[in-house]
């Protein structure tokens, strides 16, 4: 009774930190869009300015070469522009996948979104870590179409969030890195990968895996919890998690079932 105690106390602790880092990562896109749109803002400043001296020129002189100096100056800030809508839509797309994140301990069930959708989030949120957004390779393969999920939005983040800072944390100041991450349809559920070409498990380490308070790493924050909250997690949404290790490889699956679609 006691460990089933500390158990929920546990997992309603991490869903609220996982709602915490969700925010913390909107706010780490959106700071990087701000800085675009005030870099490129500067710049067209500083050019139409140009612009507009060129043009005055022109109406004292009349036809000259610096028409073709004008024209190269707007082409110039067309492509900063098309720069400025991408990521534009970029925003739109981080906030759309959000939107309901400040209700998620009170959703019933029944909104409907995807894997794809989970994972495309995650990795976006894991790049406010440096090293994952600039040394680490990213593969990522998404099916399409999967279906729509109406359950378990939650857990799934939590997991995704587990799987990349293991893979993360195996892979930090190693040349080279690289994580692959997959959704497949399988059967009438889903699959997910999570692949890292670090060092492997050592056999002790794939003995202990989803136990708790068992961790290969030391110091602040490595408390051995993920991967046992991971499985809590994928077996109260119905599925399973596996993993497969090898020197420089290992895999995560997960497979999500139909009954996460059902409302």
């Amino acid at each position: 009774m006691q460990a089933e105690k500390w158990e929920e106390a546990y997992l309603a602790q991490s869903q609220d930190a996982a709602l915490g880092r969700m925010f913390r990562g909107i706010i780490h896109n959106l700071s990087g869009t701000i800085q675009v749109f005030s870099l490129h803002t500067d710049l067209s400043g500083m050019m139409l300015d140009k612009a507009m001296a060129v043009l005055e020129q022109m109406r004292q002189a009349g036809p000259t070469p610096e028409l073709d100096t004008l024209h190269d100056l707007l082409a110039r800030r067309a492509d900063a522009l098309a720069q400025m809508q991408d990521k534009v839509r970029q925003s739109q797309q981080i906030l759309h996948r959000t939107l309901i994140l400040p209700d998620f301990p009170q959703l019933p069930g029944g909104v409907p979104y995807t894997v794809n959708s989970v994972i495309e989030t995650e990795v976006e949120f894991m790049s406010a870590d440096s090293f994952f957004k600039h040394k680490v390779g990213k593969e990522i393969t998404l099916a399409e179409p999967l279906p729509s999920l109406t359950r378990f939005q939650l857990e799934l983040h939590q997991i995704m969030h587990i799987l990349l800072t293991n893979a993360m944390e195996a892979l930090r100041g190693k040349e080279g890195a690289e994580v692959v991450v997959e959704s497949v349809k399988e059967g009438e559920g889903i699959g997910v990968r999570v692949q890292d070409n670090g060092p492997g498990l050592t056999t002790e380490a794939a003995a202990h895996l989803y136990e708790p308070f068992y961790s290969t790493k030391q110091g602040e924050g490595h408390l051995g919890l993920g991967l046992y909250l991971a499985r809590k997690l994928i077996a109260r949404c119905g599925g399973e998690i596996s993993c497969e290790s090898r020197p420089g490889c290992t895999s995560f699956c997960l497979f999500v079932p139909p009954e996460a679609m059902q409302s």
